[in-house]
């Protein structure tokens, strides 16, 4: 390819008279019909003269015989570098032999902004093809046609990368043998998959920008001389320089790039060093065993500790991006609008645009309720949802849920679709869902959406809609305060944020975790309450417990039970007088919201430290626990004579007791316990040890 490289550079190429070329001798011939005649020991020349003249048959084969001498006269002086070209249509001043490709089926020359037009009519296309080609698609093919290392790879290859935008991205892509193999090596493993497609063309511009980023500043041309122990330092210079290093403040612009390029080149080795050992090209094994040697010990001091450190440090004092209730209440209703009006339209007129309005709203719909990530839903396949589950509920099963749960699960439909890491999960569609999914299938046909998999397909093509796309097209309209954090992201954070406040258990835990598709060590890691929150709420009682020397008297409490009374007026407006607790001993609650206050997320006003604003905290705490003041009930003689019963031990060695015998206790002594709970019981027989211990360290 450095001929070619080398041709496309020159000045010497021009646009050649109106002459055509014949393929037998190359000699230019302003009368190809008739030259022909002395070549009649050819047989597509013998074939072509056998019919009448000025027949369709007869033109036909002559074209395509002018086609062929021609190309192959235009590649002899591609390949030489200077020379005169044979153009479908002569411009009318001179112009770079950039300018002009060959058509992919017939092989005449057209100008690169000409061939679109020629391509959708030109005589020499398989019927299979589709008419419904862009531009770009055009100019790939063709592009991809004229490749010399087209045979090394599959016709799979050659279809993802002929999508690629035409620029000296793709060409580089294309032109180099082992970002070739490359490509080969990822649609082996993903090419049953055509949504990774556009992810492998990703990873490609990657590696070709490196490739053109490593031409620019050293003698190295192609991706396999760059694997030589001697080029390492060029590599680690160039990977710096397309990733925005800036040297005097040693950080990256784009540390992600560079980590991901590092990944690449692992994988770029690993090819070339199988390669030669299927050669049993020793001098070549023995050269990327020595780059893979250098890359684990020097990449990290290098690159990658860097671009991690870039990457961590923008992460501190990040704000908090959930989202707030009365928000999502707003993108909710203006979805539902939306839906209706769209069903409604696409009943009246099957048109593409109401199709696609429905499809969008639809498919927001889907990613709020079910807090889904938006590309899992938006590659639902049709099939999965023709095939969902409408099952009835089993009975035995059914004894275990409580009415309304059982009504729920003849409410809604579930379907399976593939998560990430190929984890199966759960999509659960309410009524009005399913009737706008069944619209859209049924009018697929009407609204020119054939042959596509997916349930939220695009008209007149292969593909889906981008469920990113609509969110951030339906947040900015129903007028929320942040509509930037109204993401798929930011929604399932929020979900899984709020679901700690209940404090559910284990196996609860797990299943809302399963269902939105977490690892649960991810789950309990990542999707916490924002940390400053925390920080505020809880650690600051431990903080001031410490201050006060009280911390002894919460020995076995937890964050959420510790107490403190303080001078300190931590709302405004609060009353002064103490919350009532049912342990024998008073403590001051948690801040809690006056019954007259009201829920609301923060604004621009009161996003500061105003004393009539209202805490995260408090808001989760508001939004999940309302706090409802009760009367302290005494315990009688016969309760404590019960409960004394049972845990006397405890209470004199200050052993905690346990749920479980707590509830064996209120069971053994029913009814006389039957106004106390299992916490109740096991509050008193740790505030009974407390107050023992109190009293025995005084004497």
């Amino acid at each position: 390819m450095a001929g070619a490289e080398k041709c496309l550079q020159s000045s010497d190429i021009s646009c050649s008279e109106n002459k055509n070329y014949c393929y037998i001798c190359g000699k230019p011939q302003s009368k190809i019909s008739r030259h022909l005649k002395t070549h009649l020991t050819e047989v597509e020349v013998a074939q072509a003269l056998s019919f009448p003249k000025r027949s369709k048959e007869r033109k036909r084969l002559l074209e395509k015989i002018r086609n062929k001498g021609n190309y192959r006269h235009n590649s002899n002086v591609l390949e030489k570098g200077n020379g005169l070209l044979k153009v479908k249509r002569r411009p009318n001043k001179d112009c770079d032999s950039k300018q002009f490709v060959h058509c992919m089926y017939c092989k005449a020359m057209f100008g690169r902004k000409e061939l679109w037009r020629h391509v959708r009519r030109c005589s020499s296309k398989p019927g299979s093809v589709s008419e419904h080609q862009g531009r770009t698609r055009v100019l790939g093919l063709a592009a991809m046609a004229e490749s010399t290392s087209l045979q090394q790879i599959s016709g799979g290859v050659w279809k993802l990368l002929s999508a690629m935008k035409e620029d000296e991205i793709s060409s580089v892509v294309r032109n180099d043998f082992c970002i070739l193999q490359l490509a080969q090596s990822f649609f082996n493993k993903h090419g049953n998959d055509p949504t990774k497609f556009e992810y492998i063309r990703q990873k490609l511009r990657e590696i070709g920008r490196f490739l053109i980023t490593l031409r620019s500043e050293s003698s190295i041309y192609s991706l396999e001389e760059a694997i030589k122990p001697a080029n390492f330092q060029h590599v680690i210079e160039a990977v710096k320089k397309v990733s925005g290093h800036d040297e005097e403040k040693n950080y990256y612009q784009r540390p992600s790039l560079a980590l991901k390029l590092g990944h690449t080149l692992q994988k770029v080795c690993e090819l070339i060093h199988c390669r030669g050992l299927m050669a049993e090209d020793e001098e070549l094994i023995k050269s990327t065993e020595t780059f893979r040697k250098l890359y684990t010990t020097k990449w990290s001091e290098l690159i990658s500790h860097r671009a991690l450190s870039t990457m961590n440090e923008a992460k501190f004092n990040k704000p908090s991006t959930l989202p707030f209730t009365h928000d999502v209440q707003l993108l909710h209703k203006h979805l539902e609008t939306t839906a209706n009006a769209a069903s409604e339209n696409l009943k009246k007129t099957s048109s593409s645009q109401s199709y696609a309005e429905l499809a969008k709203a639809t498919l927001a719909r889907v990613i709020i309720f079910n807090r889904r990530r938006a590309g899992e839903v938006s590659k639902m396949q049709l099939k999965s949802f023709q095939e969902r589950e409408n099952t009835l509920l089993h009975a035995d099963v059914a004894v275990g849920l409580s009415k309304f749960e059982q009504k729920l699960c003849s409410h809604f439909s579930r379907v399976e679709i593939r998560g990430k890491r190929g984890r199966k999960v759960a999509v659960l569609l309410t009524p009005d869902m399913v009737d706008a999914l069944t619209l859209l299938v049924n009018k697929r046909t009407e609204c020119a959406v054939q042959d596509n998999c997916f349930l939220f397909a695009r008209p007149k093509c292969q593909s889906h809609y981008r469920g990113q796309d609509c969110l951030r097209l339906y947040a900015t309209q129903c007028g929320a305060q942040n509509p930037q954090h109204l993401r798929s992201t930011h929604l399932r954070k929020h979900v899984a944020t709020l679901s700690q406040i209940l404090n559910l258990k284990n196996n609860e835990l797990d299943q809302v975790a399963d269902f939105l598709g977490h690892d649960i060590r991810v789950h309990r890691e990542y999707y916490r309450l924002p940390e400053a929150t925390t920080q505020l709420a809880k650690i600051s009682k431990l903080l001031l417990a410490m201050e006060k020397g009280c911390l002894p008297n919460f020995q076995g409490k937890s964050l959420d039970e510790i107490e403190i009374e303080d001078e300190i007026n931590l709302t405004d407006g609060s009353d002064g007088t103490e919350p009532d607790s049912d342990t024998e001993d008073a403590t001051l609650g948690t801040p809690r919201l006056n019954e007259s206050q009201s829920i609301q997320p923060a604004t621009e006003d009161n996003a500061g430290g105003s004393t009539d604003s209202i805490s995260v905290g408090q808001v989760f705490t508001a939004a999940i626990k309302t706090s409802k003041k009760k009367s302290r009930t005494q315990w009688s003689k016969q309760e404590v004579t019960a409960v004394l019963k049972h845990f006397k031990d405890h209470i004199t060695k200050g052993k905690l007791a346990t749920m479980a015998e707590c509830q064996q206790c209120k069971s053994a002594e029913d009814p006389v316990l039957a106004g106390r709970t299992v916490q109740n019981i096991r509050d008193f027989v740790r505030n009974r040890g407390i107050t023992l211990k109190r009293k025995t360290m005084s004497n």
